[in-house]
């Protein structure tokens, strides 16, 4: 069974397990702490997931693996936290898809002719986001009709995906100089 979620699905996270929104498996969930969401193993799946071949900007896949988070075991939980770049991956496209549209937006409008430089090819195992990039595209398009023909939609998702990814990081970059 290769599910393949759309934007709705992966947006979607869980409140209180008798919320008549409540939904068995999610690929968003709060964190413990409410400091923000967290994808699930639904990302990591190998069962229900392929390997997909990821080409990022060198540079900004160096930064994603320089990030640091906590480390070590928290309170109960058994065994070490998941870490690596392939799980720092599917965190940020995780958070690019809570991303507000208005924020993308307004992010490939400030690079309309965006090029990343040399890319560094990254495998990993995570759902096939076709039909999420595609509505998110869609929701894109709908805000900023000039967008259409912008560098970013030009390829497939795979690609879409990490151009987007990398606009979302070289923000992070401009937000921490000023």
């Amino acid at each position: 069974m290769n599910a393949i979620p759309n934007l709705e699905i992966i947006r979607h996270i869980n409140g209180n397990r008798f919320h008549s929104e409540y939904k068995k498996e999610v690929y968003t969930t709060l964190s413990r702490d409410n400091s923000g969401p967290l994808h699930t193993k639904l990302w990591e799946c190998h069962k229900t997931n392929y390997r997909h071949t990821l080409r990022i900007d060198q540079n900004i896949f160096e930064r994603i693996l320089k990030k640091r988070g906590p480390r070590g075991r928290k309170g109960k939980s058994i065994g070490r936290p998941a870490f690596g770049i392939r799980h720092l991956i599917r965190r940020e496209l995780m958070l690019l898809f809570h991303m507000e549209v208005e924020k993308i937006v307004e992010l490939l409008n400030s690079n309309p002719e965006y090029k990343g430089g040399k890319k560094k090819d990254i495998t990993l195992v995570m759902p096939n986001l076709s039909i999420a990039i595609k509505e998110l595209v869609e929701e894109i398009i709908s805000k900023d009709n000039d967008l259409q023909s912008h560098p970013v939609f030009k390829r497939m998702w795979a690609p879409c995906a990490c151009r987007l990814l990398e606009l979302a990081w070289i923000n992070k970059k401009q937000k921490s100089i000023k």
